[in-house]
């Protein structure tokens, strides 16, 4: 039985569905680290504020919040493929627009803010439907195949995320913003060309929504799942507020306080900024490729262990700020110990997001992923707003420290909820 299940999940793996998933989205990905990699390096460079620089993010993710439960109620009910092509295509003409305007009026904070508005929204809806897509493709007969495919996805996602991070300094400082714009334009429209091909089967039709306007339909199917959330899967609720937590400290950090302690704090160019990043994108390869290894003897008993690494990591480089440490010592001790905190993260990812899906039936997927990333979406402007303000009245060391022991809590309260985590999966 054993050698029967591991050769049906190779077998899947394999399959023209899970590769075209997985190449769709490294593509598509690819594209938008582009973008925004030289969107955050156009805005530092021009305005010099780590607060205006942390403004711009979380004006583009607020608007998501309200936009992410109609992806996902749509996942469940639209094609997912019609859905991921089609909102791959928007993505991409926007871009276009975007380059044509910026080409005519220069730098424009205003248009940035709504370019990225924009792009976040259909990301936002994108999400949900991947996320469901994929236990469809791998199935749900084991947490270990959901956690081995998720960290195929994971690895592919790190990789398409440290050539536009290696690239993006050399070329930005080279061509500009235009050029970069246009290749994230030709990466969206590319990565809806290969999604074309994935074949999944048709969402069930629902009679009894006949005659009901859209507005009441998405919130009927947004009650219905709160209510399997709150009554039939709470674990699953409080799994999403440890995402949701862990997404303010790690998105207020990695978005506002990594590029602009090195571009502002050390004054390294946006070339080195690039080299840093991918350094990053490196350890996020490592991490997913080496959790995908252990995927099997990955329990939910480690994630509290993950949790402390985690919540450890800013104080190494609190201390080289807060000493008269030199500038390669300070670079060398944030990106060493972010790295090891992408790792962990990468392993927390193998065992929330697999565990979430397992619970999930099929009908809800969608739409319980979709109130999940509403949840880690509402974290995101409040830790970028608070990194952003963090960096306007704090020095560096204190805000390492301020990271720390916001997350310290969390690693303690957190370990009853996994104690009992698998042994819920396999009943």
């Amino acid at each position: 039985m054993k050698n029967s299940s591991e050769t049906m999940l190779q077998s899947s793996l394999r399959s023209a569905n899970f590769i075209l998933l997985v190449l769709g989205q490294g593509i598509s990905l690819f594209g938008n680290t582009m973008l925004r990699f030289a969107m955050s390096m156009w805005v530092l460079d021009e305005t010099a504020s780590s607060t205006t620089f942390a403004t711009v993010l979380a004006i583009s993710v607020i608007p998501t919040v309200l936009i992410s439960p109609f992806g996902g109620v749509m996942a469940d009910r639209v094609s997912k493929r019609a859905m991921m092509v089609a909102l791959d295509i928007i993505s991409g003409i926007v871009t276009l627009l975007a380059t044509v305007f910026f080409a005519l009026s220069g730098f424009n904070i205003l248009a940035i803010a709504i370019m990225q508005v924009v792009l976040a929204v259909l990301d936002a809806m994108e999400t949900p439907v991947v996320q469901s897509a994929l236990p469809q493709i791998i199935g749900r007969e084991s947490s270990t195949d959901l956690r081995r495919g998720t960290a195929i996805i994971n690895q592919v996602q790190q990789l398409s995320q440290l050539l536009p991070s290696f690239l993006g300094g050399v070329m930005y400082g080279l061509v500009g913003i235009r050029p970069m714009m246009l290749i994230t334009a030709a990466c969206l429209l590319s990565a809806a060309m290969v999604e074309c091909f994935i074949r999944l089967a048709k969402p069930l039709s629902n009679q009894d929504d006949a005659g009901i306007c859209l507005l009441g339909v998405i919130i009927g199917d947004m009650h219905s799942a709160t209510a399997f959330l709150l009554r039939k899967e709470p674990i699953v609720a409080r799994l999403a507020g440890v995402c949701t937590w862990i997404n303010l400290i790690l998105t207020g950090f990695s978005s506002v306080s990594f590029p602009y302690i090195i571009r502002t704090t050390l004054g390294y160019d946006a070339a080195t900024y690039g080299l840093c990043d991918g350094i990053i994108g490196i350890a996020g390869i490592a991490g997913t490729f080496i959790a995908g290894c252990f995927a099997n003897r990955l329990k939910s008993q480690n994630a509290p262990s993950l949790l402390f690494v985690e919540s450890l990591m800013p104080l190494p480089p609190a201390i080289a700020f807060l000493l008269p440490c030199s500038t390669q010592t300070k670079l060398i001790m944030l990106v060493l110990c972010t790295a090891v905190v992408i790792i962990a993260v990468d392993f927390l990812n193998l065992i929330l997001v697999p565990s979430i899906q397992m619970r999930t039936p099929t009908a809800f997927t969608g739409k319980v992923m979709a109130i999940i990333s509403s949840l880690t979406i509402c974290a995101q402007p409040l830790g970028q707003m608070l990194y952003g303000w963090l960096h306007a009245h704090c020095t560096v060391w204190l805000i390492l420290l301020i990271s720390a022991l916001a997350s310290l809590p969390l690693a303690w309260l957190a370990r009853p909820l996994f104690v009992h985590l698998d042994d819920t999966i396999s009943e």
